[in-house]
């Protein structure tokens, strides 16, 4: 190798390695902002994206085994605005939804996003919530609506539960109504465009029989860790993804406050979905 092509070699693994130092500079510093209700980062860019979705994919196989889609075609089809509602049962089930619900932006409590979680969690499309905070819920439901207003494609991952139920029971009082708050003022700002509420049902199996072989190879050499990262024991999941329901399509609620019998009608939506799960 010539001199010349060596000094073009140093030159190019220079310009790299301060790319990669201004990077992780910036998304260090969105990472801490994370820490704040509400704050949005950037939008991800496509490297951004596909990282995000071969983490997913890892994570999914790591902590869950195979996962069954259903009807996930209909989200596909759908064009315009969308909201993501799944039920909230284990810390992975934004990389479940993931395998049949392809979305931009997610979310998560703000003490979840901190050290490298923050960084990469800012660089790929997360944004937290911390209703503890002076203005926390409202600065969370305007940072929503910002992100399902800001183009005619976007779509949302939003826990309509807020919280993890471990039990998977679709109790009414578990139910928070940010969702359709958002939906609503989203609707309001995009007047007739297309903008929809996508219920999603996530079931995980913990039947040891439906063990793949390799789990089983695993457990057999003792790696207990398999498809048990975070304290439940997987042997695959099954994702039912539902009808799009257009905003104005809710139930009408007399206090927006307290949208009931909307976030009551998504719930029994999710309910039917993991009927299917369920059954299949």
């Amino acid at each position: 190798m010539n001199t010349y092509a060596l000094l073009v070699i140093l030159g190019l693994l220079a310009v790299a390695a301060v790319r990669i130092y201004l990077w992780r500079q910036f998304w260090k510093g969105e990472g801490r902002k994370l820490q704040t209700s509400g704050y949005l980062p950037p939008e991800p860019s496509w490297t951004a994206r596909i990282f995000f979705h071969l983490v997913n994919r890892l994570l999914v196989f790591l902590s869950i085994g195979p996962v069954k889609v259903i009807r996930s075609e209909k989200y596909r089809r759908y064009k315009g605005r969308k909201l993501v509602a799944p039920n909230h049962i284990q810390a992975p089930d934004w990389a479940l939804v993931n395998q049949g619900v392809d979305y931009e932006r997610y979310t998560a409590v703000t003490s979840e996003l901190r050290g490298p979680r923050g960084l990469f969690s800012g660089w790929t499309g997360c944004f937290g919530v911390d209703s503890k905070q002076p203005n926390g819920a409202e600065n969370f439901i305007n940072a929503c609506v910002e992100v399902i207003t800001s183009k005619k494609n976007s779509s949302l991952l939003y826990f309509p539960q807020g919280k993890l139920v471990a039990d998977n029971i679709l109790r009414p009082e578990d139910f928070r109504p940010g969702i359709v708050k958002v939906a609503r003022k989203a609707a309001s700002q995009v007047g007739a465009e297309p903008l929809a509420i996508i219920p999603v049902a996530i079931l995980y199996k913990h039947d040891r029989s439906q063990a793949t072989l390799l789990h089983r190879l695993m457990l057999t050499l003792g790696q207990k860790w398999f498809r048990n990262i975070f304290g439940a024991k997987n042997f695959g999941a099954v994702v039912v993804v539902g009808d799009p329901i257009p905003v104005h399509d809710l139930p009408y609620d007399a206090d927006p406050e307290h949208p009931h019998n909307a976030i009551e009608f998504l719930r029994g939506k999710i309910q039917e979905l993991l009927h299917v799960a369920e059954q299949s």
